[in-house]
């Protein structure tokens, strides 16, 4: 059976034998509609019923004002405590709280016969109404911290026990406190093994997703190129065809080379590390072949200014064109050997003037 929450018990602790009865038979018969509805059998009927012990939590105060009267009983409290009577100090210290409104020293009074008595939780409630009215009491801090610690709540027992010994020393509590201590450092020793095993965990997972995505990636290599590629970066089959045709000189392949082209022409292009690389801009690549395509080859750009004003003007292919020129002269255009001059075409007059040409450079 669950335990019953420390509230309730206080709560139940300030009301009288008859009212108290009344909530405890409410309370059974929660717990059996609960355990239906979770589909559990009902606790059987002759089963034990919760059972508050009032004994372990003594009423705190609610009215009275007789001052006088709750001072002598503090004397006789302090009498017995001083023969060791815990019960009838008890009782006595009870009778003292429900006679005026008890003082802080009252309480934790209180709460050193209950966890005399070994009664811890009660101990600690006590403590709790004693703190409510002096957070620095350094007997309340103190008897509530051996009361945690018989409860095995070392964290909080070891805070009240320092901070008890901080506000006044007492030689009786260095064990006390010495063994909340080491239960700390277990404690805490433990959080870390933890702590270590789930960042093991998430490295571990972190790792498997890592190639679980390496994996994927892998696969989908397979299926978009045929083969994985076996290292970072672009296989060689992925980088820019050459051009379509079958280019002498490696170059992929441009259509044929039309007649009248300089004699020398693929060598020196291929030759000429600059325009070799321009070659393999795939742009540059579709201009020329199918400049190379169109009848007459280049020569026909004389008759066709428009077409040749289009691949000057264009950023990528009209210095490669400016380039061509440059190397070849007029005979890339039909008219001879590089540097033979001018061509006996007039409509060369059209081309436009090199020195106007961006520098391919």
């Amino acid at each position: 059976m669950p335990s019953t929450p420390q509230n309730v018990l206080d709560a139940l602790s300030k009301l009288d034998a008859s009212e108290q009865a009344i909530v405890k038979d409410y309370i059974n018969e929660l717990e059996s509609s609960i355990a239906e509805l979770k589909g559990e059998d009902p606790a059987p009927v002759d089963e034990e019923p919760m059972v508050v012990d009032d004994s372990d939590f003594p009423p705190l105060y609610i009215s009275g004002d007789d001052v006088e009267k709750q001072s002598e009983l503090k004397m006789e409290a302090s009498d017995l405590k001083s023969e060791g009577k815990w019960e009838e100090a008890l009782e006595k210290y009870t009778a003292a709280v429900l006679a005026a409104e008890p003082s802080s020293l009252l309480y934790a009074n209180r709460a050193t016969a209950l966890l005399k008595l070994d009664k811890h939780a009660a101990a600690e409630r006590d403590c709790d109404e004693a703190l409510k009215m002096n957070p620095d009491s350094a007997k309340a801090l103190r008897v509530r911290g051996k009361a945690r610690k018989a409860m095995g709540k070392w964290e909080e027992a070891l805070a009240d026990l320092s901070q008890a010994q901080q506000i006044d020393f007492d030689e009786g509590t260095v064990d006390d406190l010495k063994e909340c201590t080491d239960k700390h450092v277990e404690a805490e020793k433990a959080r870390a093994a933890t702590k270590v095993e789930e960042e093991e965990k998430l490295r571990k997972r972190a790792e498997a997703n890592r190639k679980a995505r390496e994996e994927r990636a892998k696969e989908e290599a397979v299926r978009d190129h045929g083969h994985d590629h076996g290292h970072d970066g672009p296989c060689d089959h992925d980088a820019p065809r050459g051009m379509p045709g079958g280019m002498p000189g490696g170059m992929g392949g441009m259509p044929g080379m039309p007649p009248g082209m300089p004699p020398g022409f693929m060598e020196g292009l291929m030759g000429d590390p600059e325009l070799a690389s321009a070659m393999q801009n795939p742009k540059v690549i579709a201009a020329f072949s199918q400049l190379m395509s169109m009848p007459g080859g280049p020569a026909s750009l004389m008759s066709n200014p428009e077409k040749l004003q289009e691949l000057m003007s264009d950023p990528e292919v009209g210095p490669v064109m400016q380039k061509l020129m440059a190397k070849f002269g007029a005979g890339m255009m039909g008219g001879g050997m590089p540097g033979g001059g001018a061509s006996g075409n007039d409509d060369l007059d059209d081309l436009p003037d090199m020195d106007d040409m961006p520098d391919l450079e």
